[in-house]
């Protein structure tokens, strides 16, 4: 039995990449569109940021609660 490599990345909150293979050059090419991903996924991230906060202004969220039931 052949010996797995194993790779995980997490691109922020939403985005999960795993890449696997029998040797660190079969990880590295399956790795070769990668940085194309993260591009795609940041422009689609700040286009959904634009869009939601369309004058570019996020709200306060207000101080952090300790316990919010209070």
């Amino acid at each position: 039995m052949a010996p797995r490599v194993y790779l995980s990345i997490r691109i922020g909150p939403m985005v999960h990449f795993t890449a696997q293979g029998e040797s660190c050059a079969q990880v590295a090419e399956a790795l070769q569109g990668f940085e194309g991903l993260n591009e795609l996924v940041d422009r689609m991230f700040s286009d959904l940021a634009s869009r939601v906060y369309p004058d570019g202004d996020i709200p306060d969220p207000g101080p952090l609660d300790e316990d919010p039931e209070t």
